[in-house]
């Protein structure tokens, strides 16, 4: 399992237009309160299209990450084990924009911590370094807008995780496991098993929305360092 983002660029480009779209909602005197921090801009308009497209670019670039990963991971595979076959790769955004149909209408849908469940869809749910993962199948269910979620979910942000979790106690519970991991020391802890969700809870928890198919425990991981 690979994960990458943009490396910030999704980041930078959502922080841009949403400030664009501050400004523009206050020229409008927009009746949605700022305090609620649902700026908006009309999708027909110059600036909406243009975030659609720079959105639609960083997710592309996103997903040209996790190929590369990719390719070098299969590389390091067959030049062991130069018979190895694989299956074609399950990928899935968790944080996009996209024009959708639901109850006959069609309409944004944006999913942020949670991925499309199309009925027969498969998808990954990802735990933590030290809990399962698992391979799933959409239920396609009507009133979850087909989706769930894309992982556990943190229970803690890595600030409070770095100051709260016992390192000593984290890094124990994956050597225990016999996971070959990167944990050297407290500021590794913004990635550790307890800064996250019971997984087992929340798979329990969408029951209705997907059916699992593979349930997978972890052998090693590799993190890299996150960029604050």
């Amino acid at each position: 399992m690979i994960h990458s983002g943009s490396r910030n660029l999704g980041y930078k480009v959502a922080e841009h237009y949403n400030n664009i779209a501050i400004a523009l909602n206050e020229k409008w005197f927009s009746q949605v309160p700022k305090k609620w921090e649902l700026a908006f801009l009309p999708l027909n308009s110059e600036e909406g299209q243009n975030y659609l497209r720079e959105m639609n670019y960083c997710v592309d670039f996103a997903r040209a990450n996790r190929n590369l990963m990719m390719s070098n991971v299969r590389l390091s595979i067959t030049n062991i084990l130069p018979n190895t076959t694989f299956e074609d790769p399950i990928d899935i955004p968790h944080n996009y924009a996209a024009m959708e149909n639901h109850f006959g209408k069609n309409v944004m849908m944006h999913r942020k911590g949670a991925t499309r469940a199309r009925l027969g869809e498969y998808g990954i749910i990802p735990g933590s370094q030290g809990t399962a993962s698992y391979i799933v199948k959409g239920k396609g269910n009507l009133d979850s807008f087909c989706s769930c979620s894309h992982g556990a979910g943190r229970k803690m942000s890595c600030t409070k995780a770095e100051k709260t979790l016992d390192f000593d106690k984290e890094k124990e519970l994956l050597d225990k496991k016999g996971i070959m991991h990167g944990m050297r020391n407290k500021n590794d802890l913004d990635e550790a098993p307890g800064a996250y969700k019971d997984i087992e809870v929340v798979m329990k928890n969408q029951k209705d929305l997907v059916d699992i198919i593979i349930k997978l425990k972890p052998l090693a991981v590799i993190k890299g360092r996150r960029r604050r």
